[in-house]
């Protein structure tokens, strides 16, 4: 059988500009609006978290 080295291929180098132009994509709306309504729920949630604790202190 023949024996085959794990981790010894050639891998390309990068620069880190490259990789970061390369990897970049612009939101798309649908994403962009559950972003959106992620933050909103949380900071609803909080602040009727923070009354909620508050009034039964």
């Amino acid at each position: 059988m023949a024996e085959v080295k794990i981790g010894q291929q050639e891998q390309p180098q990068l620069d880190a500009r490259e990789a970061m132009e390369e990897e970049y994509f612009e939101l798309l709306p649908v994403e962009k609006k559950l972003i959106g309504y992620s933050l909103g729920l949380g900071l609803i949630l909080l602040v009727i978290f923070i009354i909620a604790f508050g009034v039964f202190k």
